[in-house]
C-alpha cells in the first residue's frame, strides 16, 4: 500500500515537473531581429545597429559616428554624441515592424524597419501630410530565437 502511494505520489510531482518544465521554457524564448551595418546617405558610422526585441517590444539602437560626421553634426548642435544608445517601443504591423510615434498631434515622427528589403525608413506626419523616407539600407539582418 505504501509502495502504491508513493508511485502515485513520484507520478505526480514528475508530471507537474514535466508541465512546468514545458510551460516555463516556452516563455523564456524570444524572437530577435539585429539590422547590422546600416548605412545612411548622409552620414557615416563606424557602427550603426538596430536590435528589435519583438517579444518586448523594443528597439535599441547602437551608433558610433566616425570623425567626419561627427564634426559635421557638431556644428548645428553641441549635444550630439559621438557613440550613443538609444530605445523605442515598437509593434509588428503586417510584415513591417514600426516604433511608437515621437512627437505631437500635429508632428510626429515614426521608425519603419522592412525585414525583407534590410531597410530602415522614417515616417514624418505634418498637419496630416504624410511622407516616408529611407534612412538606412543594412547589409543583413540576423533572425533569431534566443533562449535563457
Amino acid at each position: 500500500m505504501d509502495r502504491l502511494i508513493f508511485n502515485k505520489k513520484w507520478y505526480i510531482d514528475f508530471l507537474l515537473f514535466f508541465i512546468i518544465f514545458i510551460l516555463s521554457s516556452q516563455f523564456l524564448k524570444a524572437d530577435i531581429l539585429i539590422f547590422k551595418n546600416c548605412k545612411n546617405v548622409n552620414y557615416t558610422y563606424k557602427k550603426n545597429e538596430y536590435i528589435l526585441d519583438l517579444d518586448r517590444g523594443m528597439m535599441t539602437r547602437n551608433f558610433i559616428y566616425d570623425d567626419v560626421s561627427y564634426k559635421k553634426l557638431r556644428l548645428n548642435d553641441i549635444t550630439v554624441k559621438k557613440e550613443n544608445t538609444t530605445n523605442k517601443g515598437i509593434i509588428e504591423e503586417n510584415d513591417l515592424i514600426v516604433s511608437e510615434i515621437s512627437g505631437y498631434p500635429a508632428f510626429y515622427t515614426q521608425m519603419i524597419f522592412n525585414k525583407k528589403e534590410r531597410s530602415v525608413k522614417i515616417k514624418t506626419v505634418l498637419n496630416n501630410t504624410e511622407g516616408v523616407n529611407l534612412i538606412s539600407k543594412c547589409s543583413q539582418v540576423i533572425d533569431f530565437k534566443k533562449e535563457s
